[in-house]
């Protein structure tokens, strides 16, 4: 079951902080950090995507999400 938009909403918040307080994070490193499990946090991310909060970057194969500022 999906959460509801509250709840995404709130995780969104907690990814974006972590973000902001760690400069640039591959997925796996975002997923440790928030503990959140894969689709909440790709939920999460692409929520933050979509407001133009964060950034995804591509480096040496390696997928990285960042702060957009």
């Amino acid at each position: 079951m999906l959460p509801d938009e509250k709840t995404i909403k709130s995780r969104s918040v907690n990814v974006y902080k972590t973000l902001a307080r760690l400069w640039r994070c591959t997925f796996a490193e975002l997923q440790a950090q928030c503990r959140l499990g894969t689709t909440e946090l790709c939920l999460s991310i692409a929520r933050l995507l979509q407001e133009n909060k964060i950034r995804q970057e591509r480096t040496a194969g390696e997928g990285y999400y960042m702060v957009v500022g």
